[in-house]
């Protein structure tokens, strides 16, 4: 077994990182994204799926059910799928090692995702919205958005060190006589 040199080795730790930054924003999505008071105390949680839980009298019910096609709730769809694509683009570094300058389109792949988690997850997470049924300013925000925030940064920042070229392989150097004497 040959030991991986260090190139290799950066590049499986970027894959790697871009990997659970997707499954970060894919958890994400199940986890709650609004939590508001309860009236007999507590507080309703409501997860990126319209999942309803906690102190609330409609608590085990979807949102979505209640809305009754008036409207959905489905925030946590795109850290969804936008996590799914971030941890097969992170594969896809760990996987292939080929080229001159790797993975560069793989990159900008990485910085779409990432880019819309991140500001997906800021958005929601500094206005978590109403979800169609409660009142401006009585929802706050979950762990849902902000993690998947977190995830989009993990995935922008290993597309941000590809792009620098910090996975390149080594340029050959070539010597040039120039202009000499005879």
């Amino acid at each position: 077994m040959t030991v991986p040199d260090r190139l290799t080795r950066r590049r499986r730790v970027l894959g790697a990182i871009a990997v659970a930054g997707g499954l970060i924003a894919f958890l994400a999505s199940f986890l709650t994204w609004i939590s508001t008071p309860a009236v007999d105390g507590g507080a309703t949680d409501i997860n990126g799926w319209g999942g309803i839980t906690g102190a609330s009298q409609i608590a085990g019910t979807n949102l979505n059910d209640v809305l009754d096609g008036a409207s959905t709730y489905r925030p946590g769809l795109i850290g969804l799928l936008f996590g799914v694509v971030a941890a097969v683009a992170g594969l896809a570094i760990i996987a292939v090692s080929q080229g001159r300058r790797p993975h560069r389109v793989t990159a900008v792949v990485l910085v779409l995702a990432g880019g819309v988690l991140l500001a997906w997850g800021v958005f929601r997470g500094v206005a978590p919205g109403d979800a169609g049924v409660l009142d401006p300013g009585e929802a706050a925000a979950g762990w849902g958005p902000w993690l998947t925030a977190l995830g989009g940064a993990l995935v922008l920042a290993v597309a941000v060190v590809i792009l620098a070229g910090r996975i390149d392989p080594a340029r050959p150097t070539t010597r040039r006589r120039g202009i000499q004497p005879r």
